[in-house]
């Protein structure tokens, strides 16, 4: 282990090294660095577009998230900003685009299913995500547990109650307790650089 050196948390030492620093420099050490930080974190400019392409290199499944609020029909859309958040209880997210005009329809049921789709799947997971047209004509699914749309092609389900949602920028964030799993073996549909693929399983 190196000796001497001591951790940095936000910028600022800590430990023996911060007794040393303010030694030195008084308590405007502290308003001190804060100022540069908060300096350099302003002079940054990230456009939507450069976090996208980086984004894309980042690999990921591809889930279709579906529900129905009422006598509506079923409605669901391609999302892969899917993840996990707590075993216990038994919580996952999701995030959509505010500008989409679905998200009244998923506050309004309050329940919700994660259908995980498989490889070979590329053309159901297009078609919902094309805009003006009845996405689930064609397509196998069965009623929930709770009467949401369930996708029965999954390789994993994930059936949930909205359990909390939060602002996120230009989209926000549902939050699912999860209340029944359906899972079964096989590869999984991915999607990278911008671009749809497999993952082996």
């Amino acid at each position: 282990m190196l000796k001497n050196v001591a951790p940095m948390y936000g910028g600022m030492a800590s430990g023996p090294l911060l007794s040393q620093c303010r030694r030195l420099m008084g308590d405007d050490m502290e308003s001190a660095g804060s100022i540069d930080i908060a300096r350099d974190l302003n002079e940054m400019d990230v456009t939507p577009a450069e976090l996208r392409r980086a984004l894309g290199m980042f690999l990921t499944g591809v889930t279709i998230v579906t529900t129905r609020s009422g006598a509506q029909p079923p409605y669901g859309l391609t999302v892969n900003s899917f993840n996990s958040v707590s075993l216990d209880p038994p919580l996952i997210l999701w995030s959509l685009d505010l500008a989409n005009d679905c998200t009244k329809m998923f506050r309004d049921a309050g329940v919700f299913a994660v259908n995980v789709m498989p490889s070979g799947s590329e053309d159901l997971i297009r078609r919902f995500s094309t805009p003006d047209i009845d996405r689930f004509e064609g397509v196998s699914w069965h009623d929930g547990g709770a009467g949401q749309p369930v996708l029965d092609d999954a390789l994993a389900s994930f059936e949930c109650r909205l359990w909390a949602e939060y602002p996120g920028g230009d989209h926000v964030i549902f939050v699912g307790e999860v209340l029944k799993i359906k899972v079964r073996d096989g590869d999984a549909a991915a999607y990278f650089k911008g671009q749809l693929g497999s993952y082996p399983s």
